[in-house]
């Protein structure tokens, strides 16, 4: 009877058993969702605030540009257009021009500023000129060059169209923004006056705004509903890898497809009844253990105490009811320990225990004793889970 049994550890998952009993977990998903974008949120804050970089100031200012004639050059078609004075050639050119820096570094001792103290970035145009002696009249003036990071960053952005100028300085300093604004301001005014190039006519400021904190790229947000969905798919994930490697039985199916035996019938937890499988019982103990005497009944989880095997046959009982007390009398509830011979033997098998080995050493033990196994009670079954399975209403 038992050629057709699936090792329990070879089962596949039953996922209809496994979403209804997955329904009774489902709170763990928002939890875990939350728990999840806490840790997210307060990794995110650590990483960029308490243990981030420094934050940074901001101050702009607007400029109004004048362009002289030498500013113009000829296009392709001979056509008298504006050189190209974009925001990359201020940024990268300008902003860094020898004689613009020797003003801005005077200016700025002016306005009581160590710029020895201070770091300003000079870089290098792709194949320009040698600019070695610059460098060295820059550092001579108390500038420290670097080449790759600067603690000042200064950029400009044209907007709108070419005569219209916006400088954005930024710094960790908060005085120093100021500072360095008012003096970029008075620099970048006079430039026209000792600019080689003659491209400009004047350079007035508009306007300039308020030292302000630089705004973050804060990303709070998705790192927070980032950690809630990460942790529910690995919690989700989790509960089926347990119930992927779970030894218990949730039905009575499964049984039968393990062990190779058949079920009489299921009985439930205290008082709780369901007629349908009440008759199933009634039919298959009629056929199959009625006739018998001297008939064990075993609890899996009965291992030298026969108080579950007794609480099983009771609740037996009570689900066939008074009309077979007669023949039930014939069963001794018996511990794994008591085993002996018998013209047959009832295996209780609860529903949700982890005792799959336990239950097939017993039907090993049985088998050595040459006593049949007459089939196998499921008990200890979840009424609401058992129905909702099978679809009874």
């Amino acid at each position: 009877m038992d050629t057709n049994k699936v090792k329990y550890t070879d089962e596949t998952l039953n996922l209809r058993s496994f979403y209804l009993r997955f329904l009774k977990k489902i709170w763990i998903l928002p939890v875990a969702a939350f728990i999840g974008a806490i840790l997210a949120g307060g990794i995110y804050y650590l990483v960029t605030v308490t243990f981030g970089p420094e934050r940074r100031y901001e101050a702009q200012a607007r400029f109004y540009l004048t362009y002289s004639d030498d500013a113009y050059i000829r296009n392709a078609e001979g056509e008298r257009v504006l050189d190209w004075y974009n925001g990359a050639t201020w940024t990268n050119f300008i902003f860094n021009d020898h004689d613009f820096l020797l003003e801005l570094v005077k200016t700025m001792k002016e306005e009581g500023v160590d710029i020895s103290q201070e770091r300003m970035k000079v870089l290098e145009a792709a194949g320009g000129p040698d600019i070695s002696n610059q460098l060295q009249a820059l550092e001579e003036a108390g500038v420290d060059v670097i080449k790759d990071e600067s603690k000042i960053n200064v950029k400009g952005d044209i907007i709108s169209n070419e005569r219209f100028l916006l400088v954005t300085i930024n710094e960790t300093d908060k005085e120093l923004v100021e500072k360095l604004t008012d003096a970029f301001i008075k620099s970048l005014e006079s430039y026209p006056t000792y600019n080689e190039s003659k491209a400009f006519e004047s350079i007035v400021c508009m306007s300039k705004s308020d030292v302000y904190l630089e705004k973050a790229d804060n990303r709070m947000g998705v790192a927070i509903v980032f950690g809630a969905i990460l942790a529910v798919v690995l919690a989700f994930l989790a509960i089926l890898l347990i119930d992927a490697v779970d030894e218990a039985i949730y039905v009575p199916e499964e049984c039968e497809k393990r062990y190779g035996i058949r079920v009489l019938g299921t009985v439930f937890q205290g008082n709780e009844a369901c007629d349908l499988l009440r008759g199933e019982l009634a039919k298959l103990y009629d056929k199959y253990v009625a006739d018998k005497e001297n008939i064990v009944l075993i609890s899996s989880d009965a291992a030298d105490n026969a108080s579950f095997s007794e609480k099983d046959l009771e609740s037996v009982k009570k689900t066939l009811g008074s009309d077979y007390d007669e023949k039930l009398s014939k069963i001794k509830a018996i511990s794994a320990s008591d085993i002996g011979a018998a013209e047959g033997a009832i295996l209780a098998v609860p529903y949700g225990k982890k005792n799959a080995a336990m239950t097939e050493h017993l039907i090993s033990q049985l088998k050595k004793i040459e006593c049949p196994v007459l089939g196998i009670v499921f008990t200890r079954a979840d009424l609401k889970f058992i129905k909702r399975y099978y679809g009874i209403k």
